[in-house]
């Protein structure tokens, strides 16, 4: 009865895949621009043969605008080896955007090239003074980069309290008791033991692989409340989010029940996901069970390991979309707006590529400013041992890209999507931002001990556009928990201010929405934390149109 589904759902899929190719062929296409960029830096995460699991999880990556000036930069981690780490000890990049599709590396002046094994990072402006402030995640003491605002950062990660020594993989800011200043969510994934011999050899299609998760320990996810004052407490326990402990991945505040209190999703490797219902008095309860999303639609437990969040059907809730191991489906989870979600990852079409391989990080973003959020997903195997020829799979996986058709469905637009789909490596996160600020959205992917891909959008500004860049005064000062609607052309788009997801990472906070041709948007509405509505009119296409905060 399971699989009858899947089977009907895929014979449709090769209808629709071939009409949806045609369609699509030679409309957006992606370049690889890493080496013209200035960014081809290799990463370092393990050895060769990937010994450990800490060796294979790496891959955050991070768009935001440092500096003020308008353009996004990036922020890239990096790694190490737990046997002869490399001499000098890898450091994390700090590229600037110089404006005209390259970047510098400004890693030395700003300060904030750490040789820790990182992880992934999260941005926010936690001081509120107007800069963009940098948390990374490390396997090792957390760092939390306080923007001076001078182009240059100071670490302060022991002095707030948030140097959290672990095995941290996502973080995302929110906040949760609307008081006007961010808290901080930290994941974490296991207690790593170098000295542990597992009772049996750990196999898997009979090779002989690293250990875990199963059989070790998972770490306790971190929460901690932002005291206003340039410290954090750790309220972990006092707000309800201190277990059951599970293998955690990626962190992500977001409101699914729409009732102006931030929520916080978790999704867990080889566990049920949590998604914490924020009480509004400072605790949080877990509805994950009840609303659908602890597993998949057929009740299996998931090797989960990133999500993004968009309204892929256009009904103005929250959907959300998890990326999982081998042989397990992507899932996708459609908010009924009832408090319940509705697992439609096969009749979406959503995951029809997916089980073959080991997803990673993914976006919804609108490709072709048509007006839907299509999605990405990163690929890429945990084994290099599964290069062998017996096995019939490989280590590098290939990346996907799907189009949302504005029904409900996606079709694959890999193949017609351009030279910079051709190359496959062992992919990780994944960023979104239009980083040469031409109108439409490009990526950057995160490739593990390899260069980055950075995947320029060529055509998707044929259609029209708007970005919108939300300033709290009385709220927290990137606005962050909003929600931007948009009515142009007779369509509805809603998106929440929030910038971490995907895998580790974090994407341009400013929300983008494509237009069609549509020449005029009829009305921009952001609803501030804590229910404020302002409006604006008549608003011009093709623009970064910045909403501040009224004062009453």
């Amino acid at each position: 009865m399971i699989h009858l589904p899947r089977l009907v759902y895929g014979c449709v899929g090769v209808f629709l895949l071939a009409t949806a190719l045609t369609a699509q062929a030679g409309s957006v296409g992606f370049v690889d621009q890493s080496e013209a960029a200035g960014i081809a830096v290799t990463n370092v995460s393990g050895t060769p043969t990937q010994d450990y699991i800490v060796d294979v999880n790496m891959g955050g990556s991070a768009f935001f605008d440092y500096d003020g000036d308008g353009d996004v930069d990036l922020y890239l981690p990096n790694g190490s080896r737990l046997v002869a780490p490399p001499v000098p000890h890898p450091e994390n990049k700090l590229f600037r955007n110089r404006g005209d599709g390259g970047f510098d590396d400004v890693t030395v002046a700003a300060g904030v090239g750490d040789t820790a094994w990182a992880m992934g990072c999260a941005v926010a402006d936690v001081d509120n003074d107007g800069h963009q402030d940098l948390y990374v995640t490390n396997f090792g003491p957390n760092r939390l980069y306080m923007n001076r605002g001078d182009s240059t950062f100071v670490e302060g990660g022991a002095v707030s309290g948030t140097d959290h020594a672990g095995f941290s993989t996502g973080a995302s800011f929110g906040d949760i008791d609307l008081d006007g200043d961010l808290d901080l969510h930290v994941a974490n994934y296991q207690v790593f033991d170098l000295d542990f011999k597992s009772p049996i050899p750990c196999v898997w299609r009979g090779l002989d692989v690293f250990c875990g998760p199963k059989g070790q320990r998972p770490q306790a996810n971190v929460f901690y409340l932002n005291d206003g004052d340039g410290t954090f407490s750790d309220a972990t326990e006092a707000a309800g989010l201190s277990g059951p402990r599970h293998f955690s991945f990626e962190s992500m505040f977001t409101d699914f029940d729409d009732d102006g209190w931030i929520d916080l999703l978790v999704v867990n490797d080889q566990g049920p996901n949590y998604l914490y219902r924020n009480r509004g008095d400072g605790t949080f309860e877990d509805q994950a069970l009840m609303a659908g999303v602890a597993y998949s639609g057929e009740g299996s437990m998931q090797g989960c390991m990133g999500v993004a969040r968009g309204d892929y059907d256009g009904d103005g809730r929250q959907d959300y979309f998890v990326t999982n191991f081998t042989d397990e489906h992507n899932t996708l989870y459609r908010n009924d707006g009832d408090g319940f979600f509705l697992d439609l990852s096969f009749p979406s079409m959503a995951s029809v590529l997916g089980e073959p391989y080991v997803g990673w990080g993914t976006v919804f973003f609108d490709r072709d400013n048509d007006g839907d959020q299509d999605l990405y997903v990163a690929n890429g195997h945990v084994y290099p041992q599964t290069d062998l020829p017996r096995i019939g799979i490989g280590y590098a996986e290939p990346n996907f890209l799907l189009d949302n058709s504005g029904t409900g469905r996606f079709t694959d637009v890999t193949g017609t999507s351009g030279p910079g789909f051709d190359v496959v490596k062992v992919s990780r996160g994944v960023t979104v931002a239009d980083y040469d600020d031409d109108g439409d959205l490009d990526l950057f992917v995160f490739n593990l001990n390899d260069t980055p891909s950075l995947l320029r959008n060529d055509g998707g500004n044929r259609l029209n556009w708007l970005k919108v860049k939300v300033v709290g005064t009385r709220s927290n000062r990137d606005g962050i928990g909003a929600r931007v609607t948009v009515e142009s052309g007779g369509r509805t788009q809603s998106m929440e201010v929030q910038g971490s997801g995907g895998y580790l990472s974090h994407s341009d906070i400013r929300r983008h929405f494509g237009l069609g041709s549509a020449t005029t948007v009829d009305r921009v509405e952001v609803r501030w934390p804590g229910g404020t509505v302002q409006t604006q009119y008549d608003v011009a296409v093709n623009q970064t149109l910045t909403i501040r905060e009224s004062a009453d």
